[in-house]
């Protein structure tokens, strides 16, 4: 039976995990799972998908194929685990800049279970937060359908790391978006 808790998309990438299929494949598929669409709202829904890059679409006449894109995998947080692998050499300042990033983006103090989240391990260096904004940070989480377990108590990260949230934010959008070849090469011009 469909549970409104799950998310369409994941239910979609599931079943397009086995392999790539039409719109009636798909259709047939969720059916049998429980989830019953209109054959046009599951094909705006696919459209909206392949527009946002997590699913291909392709013409095998006289059928739309629709399979998982492969850059569009990975969540904003595995992107943005990645490219804190790539900025810092260990583990716990990997955690921090993440956990900073996460904070300058979403404006509040952030949990570990959102760090482990971008796929990485450490502490994060940081003052835990108050119980105002715990309870704060927390809500936000749990309207957007998250359980936050009582022991994680949330982090706010002091230090400055502007220069390096910059440079992991811009590593994100050069990966997300394939921009390397738009990317000037650094040449040496004296020694």
């Amino acid at each position: 039976m469909f549970s409104p808790e799950r998310d369409m998309k994941e239910i979609i990438i599931e079943v397009l995990r086995k392999d790539a299929a039409s719109i009636s494949g798909i259709s047939r598929e969720l059916e049998a799972r429980g989830v019953k669409l209109h054959r046009l709202e599951l094909t705006g829904y696919l459209k909206a998908l392949a527009g946002m890059g997590i699913l291909h679409e392709k013409d095998i006449k006289p059928a739309k194929v629709f399979s998982i894109s492969l850059t569009g995998q990975k969540s904003f947080h595995e992107l943005l685990g990645d490219a804190c692998v790539a900025a810092v050499p260990s583990t716990d300042e990997r955690a921090t800049l993440a956990a900073f990033c996460l904070q300058r983006i979403f404006k509040r103090a952030i949990f570990d279970m959102e760090v482990r989240r971008c796929g990485l391990e450490g502490a994060v260096a940081g003052r835990k937060a108050t119980t105002e904004e715990r309870s704060e940070a927390k809500s936000v989480l749990v309207r957007q359908g998250y359980k936050v377990p009582n022991s994680d108590i949330p982090t706010v990260v002091e230090r400055e790391l502007d220069i390096e949230f910059n440079r992991v934010m811009l590593n994100i959008l050069v990966d997300r978006f394939s921009l390397n070849a738009f990317v000037k090469e650094t040449t040496q011009a004296r020694l």
